[in-house]
């Protein structure tokens, strides 16, 4: 039940995220997109993340999507990974 209702928001948080980085301000920073609850059944794969929220069209900057559990800390260490690799914008 939980999963039904995070996915049925994910329209209204495509469009929400898509209007802020469309801030000429925001231009070139990475944008990091944690799908949670990967524990519950019936959650989105990262695949279905990155194509329901249309992370594809962000052509100016650096996109990850993982799919994790915070509750668990399952993959956790992997965004965190991808955070601590990031290079300072110079």
């Amino acid at each position: 039940m939980y999963a039904v209702f995070y996915i049925a928001n994910i329209d209204m948080a495509r469009a929400q995220l898509h209007e802020l980085l469309s801030n000429k301000s925001l231009a070139g920073i990475p944008l990091l997109v944690l799908g949670n609850k990967n524990d519950l059944e019936g959650s989105l794969q990262e695949n279905e993340v990155i194509s329901r929220m249309d992370l594809g069209s962000f052509k100016d900057r650096t996109v990850a999507c993982f799919s994790i559990s915070a509750k668990s800390q399952n993959r956790l260490d992997v965004a965190l990974k991808w955070l601590s690799d990031l290079k300072p914008k110079k």
